[in-house]
């Protein structure tokens, strides 16, 4: 994605998140400015919604994220990660890298809510959202064993919380890429979940078994 395909994207009207996000993957020089001037020309919201209460994809709010990122790498969005309100578009950058880094990063960005998800559950589940997605899903990240142990805590930690069928589904489902022998455990003690996602639990011990066998 080139920036003069943004801007005529932009002018289009037909500009999206992924777009701005792929643009910053790629770290593409002066992405920074151009959003900058993007965002000003085509009024672009930093929130979800209007003053009215209409809802509408802040594009700005990315646009901030994805240029601090394109323009001072992965360090830059640990001073983004501890306001409230970035908190999600940086899971959500980090979640596009796909990399190990950006796991180190989810991790160290977020202590507080690694450690007491009950303190800040929005980002919590969001956070669990992006370990599924960067470690469970295939073609994805392979933990390091300091990494899988640190998600897999914390998944553990958030266990308590998931008073709804989807949470407990999206922890199942995190698992697959870090869960050990305790994981196990405690899956085989779960209850399946209702269909169509009745056949959860036993993937994700299947998983697991498979990812232990073959790191012996």
């Amino acid at each position: 994605m080139k920036i003069a395909a943004l801007r005529s994207k932009a002018r289009r009207n037909t500009l999206e998140v992924e777009h701005i996000l792929v643009a910053a993957k790629a770290r593409l020089p002066g992405l920074r400015d151009e959003l900058n001037r993007l965002s000003a020309e085509f009024n672009w919201s930093h929130s979800p919604y209007l003053p009215d209460g209409t809802h509408v994809i802040p594009l700005a709010k990315w646009a901030e994220i994805a240029g601090a990122y394109a323009e001072e790498g992965i360090e830059a969005l640990g001073v983004l990660a501890a306001e409230p309100d970035s908190a999600a578009y940086v899971i959500g950058l980090l979640e596009e890298l796909r990399s190990h880094a950006a796991v180190d990063a989810l991790i160290a960005f977020f202590p507080a809510v690694m450690q007491a998800p009950e303190q800040a559950p929005d980002t919590a589940w969001r956070l669990t959202t992006a370990y599924n997605l960067l470690l469970s899903i295939k073609g994805g990240v392979v933990a390091t064993n300091e990494q899988a142990t640190a998600v897999r805590t914390f998944l553990m930690r958030l266990l308590p919380l998931a008073t709804m069928e989807h949470h407990t589904l999206l922890i199942f489902c995190a698992l697959r890429g870090v869960g050990d022998a305790s994981s196990l455990d405690l899956l085989v003690n779960q209850n399946d979940l209702t269909p169509p996602n009745d056949t959860i639990r036993m993937s994700a011990i299947r998983a697991i078994r498979q990812r232990l066998r073959n790191t012996r």
